[in-house]
């Protein structure tokens, strides 16, 4: 009977299609590494002298933090009429249009004249991407099974440092060759050749919409769907009936809304401090930015398989915010350059624990029929609150002529994400 039932299980099994991995997870992945190309190339586009003199921006570090503050302003603004979109048309269709607005604003941004003209151009291109967060966690919780949803997480997740990390890379060498305004036509054209085709011609809203989708993998992500699953911390959902009323929503958004506070602060900023503070070179700078943000992806693809496993996400998270707080502080004060860069990495490691964590635990306190208008509402809040981040960290660098102060505001802003996952942990989150 024993031998019967595991050839059965596997005969089922093998019989199960994989179109939610193979299709819906690289899909996620790609578009997020591209949004995160368009956001983040600002970081080193400012360190470039050229550009600086071009645009007369040189010592304007106000005004530089801006060109990012003013687009996560819209993108939180714009969130929760994505979130809409989404609970309406679909996360297909409204991420075809959300890639569609910000491959137009990266050409515009290459063709700027001024300041003015550029700031405007990244005000739209946040309003276009504030579609990614509904989307995505509405295609995650449509596609793939709660017990999976920590990789599922990690898969799309580690495009946010894929992103940054190739940034320093690719977009130096790109500015190098070509100059900072070709560097932004190179962004809309990938864009459009890259994560678009994808989108339309890989992915569905739902498994039963898709064609590739056999009835086995639909009836795997049914059953375990977090409205249907039996264990901890999935039940949980069951003790709130409103979205709006649930408590636990509201804790995981305060916690990703200061992880915002420190990870745009510090990832827009970073390529500065290390010319600037660490006395490293344009060009490597750029290249050790590459090499911070790679060790984050490790990571990622490592909580997410752990915390699958243990099925607990509040606890990682707590203690990598903390982590990440005093290894903040660590390498601002740390007496050498090599020092710092190795508390650097070890600082942007454990942060990525609390937030890869804090992201899989919505799965766990949301609905999949809420997730869309949620997470609309989630990065409004959010985004809002880490928009101020690289301009108040400009402002405190131009004021105090330095970073140790600027990073001891983004340390207390991830213990207080930590502080937040308290009760979360209490419960079994």
């Amino acid at each position: 009977m024993s031998l019967g039932n595991t050839a059965s299980a596997a005969q089922l099994s093998m019989s199960t299609t994989n179109i939610r991995w193979s299709h819906i997870a690289p899909s996620l992945l790609v578009v997020w590494i591209v949004s995160m190309f368009d956001k983040s190339n600002m970081a080193i586009v400012m360190n470039d002298p050229t550009f600086l003199t071009e645009l007369g921006l040189t010592g304007q570090q106000a005004k530089l933090g801006w060109l990012s503050s003013g687009l996560f302003l819209a993108y939180g603004l714009c969130a929760p009429l994505w979130g809409w979109v989404v609970q309406r048309y679909g996360a297909r269709i409204t991420c075809v249009m959300s890639l569609a607005i910000w491959a137009l604003t990266c050409f515009w941004s290459g063709v700027a004249h001024n300041y003015d003209q550029l700031l405007l151009s990244r005000i739209v291109l946040g309003a276009g991407e504030a579609a990614l967060y509904p989307l995505t966690l509405a295609l995650v919780a449509n596609w793939f099974p709660l017990k999976e949803r920590g990789r599922a997480t990690s898969f799309w997740w580690i495009g946010t440092m894929i992103g940054p990390m190739l940034v320093g890379l690719v977009v130096t060498g790109l500015i190098i060759v070509v100059g900072w305004r070709w560097q932004f036509h190179a962004m809309g054209v990938l864009a459009l050749i890259l994560p678009l085709p994808m989108i339309f011609f890989l992915v569905k809203d739902r498994p039963e919409q898709h064609r590739s989708v056999n009835a086995a993998e639909a009836e795997l992500i049914t059953r375990g769907a977090l409205e249907n699953n039996q264990d901890a911390p999935g039940r949980a959902i069951k003790d709130a009936p409103s979205a709006w009323t649930n408590y636990r929503f509201w804790l995981t958004t305060v916690a990703i809304a200061s992880n915002a506070i420190f990870f745009w602060g510090w990832s827009i900023w970073l390529p500065t401090y290390l010319r600037t503070e660490r006395h490293f070179s344009f060009s490597t700078a750029g290249y050790l930015t590459f090499v911070i943000f790679g060790f984050a992806v490790a990571t990622i693809l490592l909580v997410g398989y752990a915390s699958d496993k243990v099925f607990r996400r509040a606890p990682f998270a707590g203690w990598g915010w903390v982590l990440a707080g005093v290894l903040l502080m660590g390498a601002a004060l740390a007496p050498t350059p090599a020092l710092s860069v190795v508390l650097m990495i070890c600082a942007l490691c454990a942060q990525q624990v609390g937030i890869s964590c804090a992201e899989m635990l919505m799965h766990s306190v949301v609905g999949a029929a809420d997730m869309g208008k949620t997470q609309g509402v989630r990065a409004f809040v959010t985004q809002l609150v880490g928009a101020l981040s690289p301009a108040m960290i400009g402002y405190i660098v131009q004021a105090t002529g330095g970073f140790t102060g600027a990073f001891a505001v983004l340390s207390i802003a991830v213990l207080i994400s930590g502080g937040c996952m308290i009760k979360l942990a209490r419960e079994g989150f």
